[in-house]
């Protein structure tokens, strides 16, 4: 980047930093074409990199306070989304790996002891009274999510919401999965229902 970009750069952080909402508006048509090219390129999917540059400049306006220390904006930024996409990347891992775990314990589930099929049971049990805790729309989307094995796309698009909202809906749903199987279960019944909701 030329010292002149790098000036200007600077200066609009400087702006954005004390509000300034037009120097935001600024940042971001000079940049979010260049940094959707650079994710999708990254993740192989132009959606998704649409809504972490959009994640992105939503995270950079709420730390926008901090940023009168930055020195290369645009490094900075770049920084932002490429955590963002390994973050996405990890968890598109896990959840292919919670899948196939679920698959081999419900496989597993005919042949196992007694006691392992109790233990399994009492799991299911309080899994599926802390799906019925869940707040009605966030019982919505998990089930759809997970149970019928809907996308977020497709989810966002039956209830009307936006994929960010979805998205959120189940983030939410599963901390409160998570937090009703530690308060009520047994580890001996709950384990592998809490390694699916990690």
């Amino acid at each position: 980047m030329d010292s002149s970009a790098l000036h200007n750069d600077r200066l609009i952080f400087q702006r954005i930093a004390r509000g300034d909402a037009q120097a935001f508006a600024e940042f971001y048509e000079a940049y979010a074409v260049k940094l959707a090219l650079y994710v999708s390129r990254f993740l192989g999917s132009e959606l998704w990199a649409e809504e972490i540059v959009h994640d992105t400049f939503l995270k950079l306006w709420s730390i926008r306070e901090t940023l009168t220390t930055v020195e290369t904006p645009a490094a900075f930024v770049y920084r932002m989304i490429a955590n963002r996409a390994k973050d996405h990347l990890k968890h598109q891992e896990h959840e292919v790996k919670l899948q196939q775990h679920l698959v081999r314990q419900l496989q597993l589930a005919n042949t196992n002891t007694t006691q392992d099929q109790l233990d399994y049971q009492i799991g299911e049990k309080l899994y599926r009274q802390a799906i019925q805790q869940l707040p009605a729309q966030r019982a919505l989307v998990f089930k759809m999510r997970h149970e019928q094995g809907m996308s977020y796309d497709e989810i966002a698009a039956v209830l009307d919401l936006s994929r960010h909202t979805v998205r959120n809906l189940l983030n939410l749903a599963l901390k409160d999965i998570r937090s009703y199987l530690l308060k009520h279960g047994d580890i001996a019944g709950i384990a592998v229902f809490l390694f699916l909701l990690k």
